[in-house]
């Protein structure tokens, strides 16, 4: 995918150069590795030139590399100047910060902390949206986007890892009751399932096999509901099976609303990321709302 920001290269070349690596660079900007290398041969692509000699040992500049590496760092510097007079008039926590999370995540578990934030930070407005679809915060305009799942290899976005959850299949008492307990993966195909997803896609479940391998598996969706909140309403009111995220099932296993099914086989950790547009600096909102998030994902709070 084409860069949004055609400059983000150059930033990025940079960090290649001073760093010394490909790697060290990614873990600068909270990317993976290919998305830099990606990065850096698409400004070659776009200068009709070579920047790097590329070994398995080590990188060095090519004479068009060093050339540009003092131009651009020299921009870069100007650049760097402008921003930290107007970041310094911007240091607190304020206006509006628009944040689009999972449903259901967002609704029980994420709002809590945010109104907390809210609360310490008057100046600060929110805008929040809730959807299972994984959006672009780049081209939709979000600060920042809570998800589930493996993040795309993009250089114009920037995450930081909340840790993961385990995926956890269950259903209510009385289905069970009615329709019997499946005891393997074949057996799924017999019962009714609720699926979270689009009418265009529904989201596979994920299970580990008896070697240790993930196998996803597509059952018939019986019901396929856009909103993770009401696909766990449904599974509680007795409609069929489900698989969540264990934070989100937990509390109605725990009253006994919900049974786990398969649990040697719900052993799947899918991971949580924050995730927003990369910039040079991340804006004080955003890191105030991150710092949060990463501060009880270390504590077992999310």
């Amino acid at each position: 995918m084409a860069l949004t920001n055609p400059f983000g290269g150059v930033e990025i070349f940079i960090a290649v150069v001073k760093a010394g690596s490909f790697t060290a660079a990614a873990t600068q900007f909270g990317i993976t590795k290919s998305a830099v290398a990606k990065a850096v041969a698409q400004l070659e692509g776009r200068l009709g030139v070579t920047l790097l000699h590329r070994t398995t040992r080590r990188l060095s500049l090519t004479l068009d590399g060093q050339a540009y590496l003092g131009q651009a760092e020299t921009a870069f510097d100007l650049l760097r100047s402008a921003e930290d007079v107007a970041r310094s008039k911007a240091s607190t926590v304020r206006g509006i910060l628009r944040v689009d999370m999972p449903a259901a995540f967002g609704r029980r578990i994420a709002m809590p902390i945010l109104l907390n934030i809210l609360r310490a930070h008057p100046d600060l407005r929110l805008e929040a949206s809730f959807s299972d679809r994984v959006i672009d915060p780049v081209e939709e305009g979000v600060d920042l986007c809570l998800r589930f799942g493996k993040l795309p290899d993009r250089t114009d976005i920037a995450a930081r890892p909340l840790g993961s959850q385990r995926l956890v299949l269950c259903a209510a008492p009385r289905y069970l009751d009615d329709a019997g307990e499946p005891t393997d993966l074949r057996d799924l195909q017999n019962h009714t399932c609720i699926l979270g997803g689009s009418q265009s896609r529904a989201a596979p479940w994920r299970f580990i096999e008896s070697d240790g391998r993930v196998k996803s598996v597509d059952p018939i969706a019986t019901h396929l509901v856009s909103d993770g909140e009401v696909v766990i309403d449904m599974a509680v009111a007795g409609f069929g099976l489900c698989q969540m995220p264990q934070s989100l099932l937990q509390p109605y296993i725990e009253r006994k609303e919900l049974v786990e099914v398969l649990p040697e086989r719900c052993q799947v950790q899918s991971p949580f990321n924050a995730v927003w547009p990369a910039t040079r600096a991340i804006l004080p909102r955003v890191r105030t709302v991150v710092d949060e998030l990463v501060r009880r994902a270390h504590s077992k709070a999310l």
